[in-house]
């Protein structure tokens, strides 16, 4: 059992009694730093302790370092570490202790109290609190209000600066709280946010920001917002009358329109096409959320755990050495999940899909499992047979048989199309899209109507169409 203490904010008097009793009856204690205003108070009591400060000299990165602490301290056996502040609050090796065993926590102010007693005034909506060594995996709703700690350098504090002047104008306040102690050394530095980093900075330097009075957040949880807006009472007619059923085919139609801005070249109709794919999802999810089922938040949850879970070689230690092995891991990570309902390996392609590229998927899912044939030159006498035998079938009249066959080639063209690295929906589009751009200029050259043309000027046009598209 480790136990884990809350050293306050500062203020010898803040530490609770039992966090001192703990400390006087621990076996050995450990500090995650020394450089705390409470420790010169825990020497004054003659209480022995070691520090982890010696750490910082060996990693190279705050995941290690945090990882190197819980393994110190777990290697301790039974023993008491204690942190600054609460446990519970911005401690990331403290969340690492408790993934690995079990812990007792004594918990003690921290420094949001510190810091909203500093502000010295009610806080109205919600407050958002965050590290200032990471600011750019937080979201900032500019509605609420912000506390940033671990403001120690310039460097940080100007990184912070950037990303809070994406949602906060240049000139909007900002109170530095500097030199936690019993209120006697603290200072508070009121200073526009675009000079939030003109100042020097203390290990327990935090920072507060009063949100605005915005009609709505900017950023993805705007579009959110304006989404609940159009579905709700006074929304959009509509937006309200959709269903999931009315909404499949926008959701295809928006996303072959951002294939063809990817075509394109063209960024700024990329960008454009992305934002109206976007709003699909976020469509589905609202809806559902008025009926209290889900929200976006938990379609993101979900598809963060998967990406985590099915990517033990990034955020795990297995390791791999391509990217076939990836996709190898990836179905058995699949098949594992669903272990208590036998699931095919197929079972993951939509049939919905259009028929080429779910022949695709299909025949890469049977191959993923061992149903391959031995070398590409055994795909392309499968494709021999399968013309042979369509021939016989167009020979029969047989209108089934045709069908069959005719599908049976298919497939096997899709597997060629495999074997080398094409996808075969993709190479029919593209192939589709110069025959229609070929046919418009013959459309446009022709001196004639169409139907009048000879096969000879038909060649001629031809031609040139392919010549004008190579120019």
């Amino acid at each position: 059992m480790i136990t884990i203490v809350g050293l306050g904010p500062g203020d010898p008097e803040l530490i609770p009694r039992r966090n001192i009793e703990s400390l006087r009856s621990g076996k050995r204690v450990i500090l995650r730093t020394k450089v705390h205003p409470s420790v010169s108070h825990l020497e004054e009591l003659g209480l022995s302790f070691e520090t982890c400060d010696d750490l910082y000299e060996t990693v190279e990165s705050f995941d290690e370092l945090y990882e190197a602490i819980a393994d110190r301290v777990l290697s301790a056996a039974e023993c008491v570490y204690a942190v600054p502040g609460h446990p519970l609050f911005g401690e990331e090796s403290v969340r690492i202790l408790q993934s690995r065993g079990q812990t007792e926590i004594l918990g003690a102010p921290s420094f949001v109290d510190v810091v909203l007693d500093a502000v010295g005034k009610p806080i109205s909506g919600a407050l958002q609190v965050w590290n200032a060594y990471d600011p750019r995996s937080h979201f900032v709703d500019p509605r609420s209000s912000q506390i940033i700690f671990n403001l120690d350098s310039k460097e940080v504090a100007s990184e912070s600066k950037l990303w809070l002047m994406r949602f906060y104008p240049p000139e909007h306040s900002v109170s530095l709280i500097q030199g936690w102690r019993s209120g006697i050394n603290e200072r508070k530095v009121d200073t526009p946010l675009a000079e939030l980093d003109h100042f020097d900075f203390d290990p327990l330097t935090s920072a507060f920001i009063e949100g605005l009075p915005l009609e709505r957040p900017h950023g993805f949880y705007g579009l959110v917002d304006i989404v609940d807006t159009l579905l709700g009472p006074d929304g959009c007619p509509w937006d309200r009358e959709q269903t999931h059923e009315t909404l499949k085919k926008h959701l295809i139609e928006e996303a072959y329109e951002t294939i063809e801005a990817i075509d394109s070249n063209d960024p700024d109709k990329l960008c454009e096409e992305l934002g109206d794919l976007l709003l699909q999802p976020l469509m589905h999810s609202q809806m559902d959320a008025i009926e209290g089922l889900y929200d976006i938040d938990d379609v993101i949850e979900a598809i963060s755990s998967k990406l985590v879970r099915r990517h033990p070689h990034v955020f795990g230690d297995v390791e791999v050495e391509s990217s076939q092995e990836v996709l190898s891991n990836w179905d058995s990570i699949k098949q594992a999940e669903s272990a208590s309902e036998k699931r095919s390996i197929l079972a993951g392609v939509p049939s919905s899909l259009p028929a080429l590229l779910r022949a695709y998927e299909v025949s890469k899912r049977a191959a993923r499992v061992g149903f391959e044939w031995p070398d590409a030159d055994s795909v392309m006498e499968k494709v021999g047979e399968e013309l042979t035998e369509l021939r016989e079938a167009l020979l029969s009249g047989d209108h089934a048989a045709i069908e069959a066959e005719f599908g049976d080639l298919l497939f096997a063209l899709v597997n060629v199309a495999r074997w080398k690295g094409v996808e075969p929906e993709e190479a029919l589009r593209k192939m589709v899209l110069r025959f229609a751009t070929r046919f418009e200029s013959m459309e446009s050259n022709a001196k004639k109507p169409l139907k009048e043309l000879s096969a000879r000027e038909w060649d001629e046009l031809w031609e040139s169409a392919k010549q004008d598209a190579t120019d």
